[in-house]
Order: structure tokens, then sequence, then C-alpha cells
């Protein structure tokens, strides 16, 4: 019996250890489409290798809202003076809610990597690792507009810190998980709450893994409200914990 328990404890060692296949893999598919962009806009670049973080979005609106419509959302938020340049998030996906089976579940390509996102907070800044400050200080990260040349921004740079969105990845769940309110038309009603189905979960674990093994500094998988005061990604919150679990079995670690 003692025998019996040593192995059974040795063969779940070896399961929570066990390391997936390395890149390139695909646990999940990413359909690839081309949204509109405002050429007047500004934006910043980034090498893909200062990104440490995957942060989760639910997007507020309804759950058969496609990509381009956020992207259509978010160039009308901008003003003349600060207009938007495309896309805040740079994955979506497509979900139906629990007890549902539309819209079909996809992943999205959004704002290519190598550009900034507009998702964490444009007052949430970060301490940098050893990897992220050798970036900044060797002028790897810089902002323009379309057409023109890019320079360092000292604005994204703050007591030391960096803007979250310059270090992070954001992954917006298409859909309302956070309760009614006027300004939230979209939301659920307080005795009928919204949550992320299993499939869902696994979908964005399966995600979250492919990512880590293309970008293996990618560690951390985080969420908009770590960042910013926002309802922002309401119940999805609460599962952040069983989605690293989650991504365990496809070979991958996160804090």
């Amino acid at each position: 019996m003692k025998y019996s328990i040593v192995v059974f404890s040795c063969l779940i060692s070896n399961w929570v250890v066990a390391k997936g296949p390395e890149w390139p893999v695909e646990y999940t598919s990413i359909e690839n489409i081309k949204y509109e962009k405002n050429s007047k806009a500004s934006f910043c670049k980034r090498p893909v290798e200062i990104i440490d973080t995957i942060v989760l979005h639910h997007s507020e609106t309804p759950n058969t809202d496609t990509p381009k419509d956020l992207n259509h959302l978010h160039l009308s938020r901008g003003t003349p003076a600060d207009p938007w340049y495309m896309i805040a998030y740079s994955y979506n996906l497509n979900t139906p809610y629990e007890g549902q089976s539309t819209p079909i579940a996809k992943f999205t390509i959004g704002r290519p990597l190598d550009i900034v996102g507009a998702h964490a907070g444009s007052g949430s800044f970060v301490t940098m690792d050893e990897v992220q400050q050798k970036i900044w200080d060797e002028g790897k990260v810089t902002c323009g507009k379309e057409n023109e040349e890019f320079r360092v921004n000292p604005s994204l740079i703050k007591e030391g810190k960096i803007k979250a969105n310059v270090t992070t990845i954001g992954v917006v769940i298409i859909g309302t998980y956070s309760p009614f309110s006027s300004t939230n038309p979209h939301g659920y009603q307080v005795d009928a709450p919204r949550y992320p189905s299993e499939d869902t979960q696994d979908l964005i674990a399966r995600l979250s893994c492919q990512l880590q093994k293309k970008y293996p500094r990618i560690k951390y998988l985080k969420w908009h409200n770590y960042y910013h005061d926002t309802t922002c990604p309401g119940t999805i919150r609460d599962y952040v914990s069983q989605i690293k679990i989650l991504t365990r079995k496809y070979g991958c670690e996160f804090n």
C-alpha cells in the first residue's frame, strides 16, 4: 500500500510539471482579419520581448458583436485632439453565454502584438524587469503616426515605471459579464448573473498557453480591474485562478 501511494504521488507530481510541446503548437485557431485604422492617430510600437502579461477583459457589448464592431466602437471613442488608432485589444474571443449555442466560439486577431494596446488604463504603470528596462533604455519603444518618424515618448515612464499597456496583451471576451446599469445596458439582471462557461475558460487557457509557448517571457495572467478602477471583466475575474489551473494541462504555468 505504501509503495502504491508513493507511485501515485509521483504520477500526480509528473502531471503537474509535465510540459507540452514547444512552439510551434496550436491549441486554438486564430482568425486573421483586416481592420480600418485612423491614420491621423498616434500609436506606439514595441518589441514583443517586452510583453510579460495577458490581461482579460469583457467588451460590455452584446456577445453577438464582431471584432469589427468593436473596432468601429473604439474608433468612435476618439476625439479630434486624441483619436484612437484601431481596436484596443490584441485578441478577441466570440463565445456563447452558458446555455446558448451562438455565436460560434472563435478567436480573432486584434492589434498586432508589436503595437502597444489601449486596454489596461492610460494611467496605470508597472515596474520593469531587467529585460524590459534594457529595451526601454535602448530606445526600442517608440511612438508616432503612420508615414511619420517614430520617437521615444517620455510620458510612457513615470517614477521609473512604464505604462502597463506597453508590457501587456489585451484579450477581450466579447459580451457583458457585469450587472445591468445605466452605463451598461447589456449587463445581466441581478437574479440572472452570467459566468464564463467551462468551454470559454478552456479557450482562454488554450490561447494563453499558445502565446506562452511562442513568447516564453509571458508569465502572468491578470484582469482589467487589477490595473484600473472598473467593473471589467465582470465575473470573469472570479475564474482567473481556475483558468491558470487549466493552462497546466497544456504544459504552461502562469502567475
